[in-house]
């Protein structure tokens, strides 16, 4: 009786040249699976193996893709308003960024979920290949104005999709008269305008407990950039805190 085969040894006829499409790792096992003289355990380290190659391969090509397509995204301007400032609507996001996304061979979707019933949980799902990146947002129903139940859970996953779709591409959103406002300031930190803001945007929205943390765990440079170039934007943020927390 044949004793059994190493695994590297075990193939039925010489091996392909090298430049052969069998000497992929995929057909290899192939070949493995079939010889009953197999190890099954040694087998499945080689799949194991194989996959771990293949997860790799598609993280790495959905980064360097990722890359490329980071400096074609454009700043979105905030050409909506409401009592506590400006914002750039989802579809204006999703217009400006549509294209960009095909064109780098991007899909992006949303995944809802309820929690409770008065709680949204939005996960946004950036996806290229077999490799995907995902961002989540929870929040209560957003019960500003005069919505009613279901207006303020719709407004919460409109939210959602908004901040997840920010930060999955690092978008950046300004308002019509920043750029005026802004004249002469210095360029920001690196990741200043990319998601801090919107970190912080978040933790107002928490009231101001939440904002005070949010502020205690940034950056010396961010926040020093803020006071001396972003003032109006700290206090807008401040006061949207202040209304929260009085509710």
């Amino acid at each position: 009786m044949p004793k059994t085969a190493d695994l590297l040894e075990v193939a039925d006829e010489p091996p392909a040249p090298v430049a052969r499409k069998e000497h992929s790792l995929a057909l290899v096992i192939e070949r493995i699976a079939i010889n009953p003289n197999v190890d099954v355990v040694k087998l499945e380290k080689i799949i194991e193996l194989q996959e771990r190659v293949l997860r790799h391969k598609a993280e790495a090509d959905f980064n360097a893709a990722f890359s490329k397509m980071q400096r074609e995204v454009p700043t979105v301007k905030e050409r909506a308003s409401t009592d506590k400032g400006t914002y750039a609507p989802l579809e204006d996001i999703v217009d400006a960024v549509r294209p960009i996304l095909a064109k780098h061979g991007f899909s992006l979707g949303f995944q809802t979920e309820w929690p409770d019933k008065n709680t949204v949980k939005v996960i946004g799902i950036l996806t290229r290949g077999t490799h995907a990146r995902r961002s989540e947002f929870q929040a209560g129903a957003d019960q500003s104005g005069s919505k009613n139940a279901i207006q303020a859970l719709a407004s919460s996953v409109s939210y959602g999709k908004r901040y997840a779709t920010k930060d999955l591409l690092c978008i950046v959103t300004r308002g019509e008269d920043d750029d005026a406002n802004r004249s002469g300031a210095p360029d920001p930190p690196d990741g200043y305008e990319n998601c801090w803001l919107d970190l912080m945007t978040v933790g107002a929205e928490q009231g101001l407990k939440a904002l005070e943390e949010a502020w205690g765990k940034s950056s010396v440079a961010f926040k020093n950039y803020t006071v001396k170039h972003n003032k109006a934007k700290w206090n807008e943020a401040k006061k949207k805190a202040a209304k929260v927390q009085r509710t």
